[in-house]
């Protein structure tokens, strides 16, 4: 039997330990400028921008329209006004239906084209110019019903459906000076005219009555805003925003008893809003 001595040396444990590091790597001088550089930056567009957050929280106020906005550098005031003109209208338009049946389509077809070709020959010869003619409907609607002669009652115990006409509906539409309106709608309900709709009153150059409204509410504006100055004891100076907006209204009508649609013409009435701001001289 072999002695075994358990007080001798564990050659693990015991064996002998390395000094051994791992080496770190030293930061340059370079490195440390470039992250003071970058953190330098960030700083400064951060000062920049509270700094302009201050500045604009002191010097802005809200505007609102109608209002008279002051603070220690700027100032403004803002003013509205209107103006109308009132019109007779010169020009007209109306659509004219036509509306054909027939057994077939293009028996149907054949017959409304000569219906509406009737129509644009006569109204051409009451002086409508052809440029002024132009068709903006047209549709065709078979007709159906229920046939039970000749069928087979058995598939179709309740009658089979079928085509049994045709129905050409078509609109032109006409513009013509106000004087032709009434002898345009004549002619046309003579050369076989369904229907008459539509009819409008227009002025043919609106523009120019827009602009002359549009330089009285300007004008007016500017006076109610030199009153305003003058009342607080300041000097006006230039607009610095402006805007405006346009629209159109039925003023009265022709006279009582009148028969003819030229003499119960309603005038139209143009009015234009404008909405503008001065700023006031330091």
């Amino acid at each position: 039997m072999n002695d075994v001595n358990f007080n001798s040396p564990d050659p693990i444990n015991n064996a002998p330990k390395s000094n051994l590091q791992m080496p770190v790597k030293p930061m340059h001088k370079n490195e440390e400028n470039s992250v003071l550089k970058i953190f330098l930056i960030i700083f400064s567009i951060f000062l920049v921008i509270l700094s302009f957050s201050i500045i604009y929280s002191l010097v802005s106020k809200t505007q609102g329209t109608g209002e008279i906005v002051t603070n220690e550098q700027v100032g403004t005031i803002s003013v509205n006004a209107s103006s109308t003109v009132y019109v007779t209208p010169d020009e007209a338009s109306v659509s004219i239906g036509i509306e054909t049946s027939g057994a077939s389509m293009e028996e149907a077809s054949l017959e409304n084209d000569r219906k509406a070709e009737n129509i644009i020959n006569k109204v051409q010869v009451e002086g409508v110019l052809k440029e002024n003619i132009k068709i903006i409907e047209y549709s065709i609607e078979p007709q159906y019903q229920k046939q039970t002669i000749g069928v087979d009652l058995k598939q179709y115990p309740e009658g089979k459906i079928i085509i049994s006409s045709y129905k050409i509906k078509e609109v032109i539409q006409i513009k013509m000076p106000v004087e032709k309106v009434e002898v345009v709608i004549k002619t046309a309900l003579e050369a076989s005219a369904t229907t008459i709709s539509d009819l409008k009153f227009e002025v043919k150059d609106r523009e120019s009555y827009v602009e002359s409204a549009r330089v009285d509410a300007v004008n007016k504006a500017r006076e109610k805003a030199e009153s305003i100055a003058q009342s607080l004891n300041v000097k006006l100076s230039n607009p610095v925003n402006y805007s405006d907006n346009d629209y159109d209204s039925i003023y009265g009508r022709g006279g009582a008893g009148s028969l003819a649609i030229t003499d119960a013409i309603s005038k139209n009435e143009i009015t234009i809003n404008t909405y503008i701001t001065y700023s006031i001289k330091k």
